[in-house]
């Protein structure tokens, strides 16, 4: 993965990302500094803006790039919410996301095995 397309996406993001990850006003979310942020964070983003736009088939391959890129404890746990958060969702809306409940559990599993 790009580290300048996850800038890019991060900094598009700027305003929104601010009120929605930091719980900050317009303003305040103005000031964030995109550089200071981790990769960890850039992540959460990401795939925070996926979800939310139903693209979870782009999301799990982003986060499955960075696991094999750095694979972490906090990578993982990521992954978990990531997937916890598709288990919310009705098989309708997996479906138009091009995903499966059976995609979830072989997501799990995946990460289960990722630090092994």
């Amino acid at each position: 993965m790009n580290d300048d397309y996850i800038l890019r996406i991060a900094e598009s993001m700027g305003k929104a990302a601010g009120k929605l990850i930091f719980n900050k006003d317009q303003e305040e979310a103005e000031s964030i500094n995109i550089e200071a942020m981790n990769e960890k964070d850039i992540l959460c983003i990401l795939l925070k803006k996926l979800f939310i736009e139903g693209k979870y088939d782009k999301a799990e391959n982003i986060l499955f790039e960075q696991m094999e890129r750095t694979p972490s404890q906090d990578i993982v746990n990521i992954g978990k919410e990531f997937y916890n958060q598709l288990l919310l969702k009705s098989d309708e809306e997996l479906t138009k996301g091009k995903f499966s409940k059976k995609e979830i559990f072989q997501g799990l599993d995946d990460l289960k095995r990722a630090l092994k």
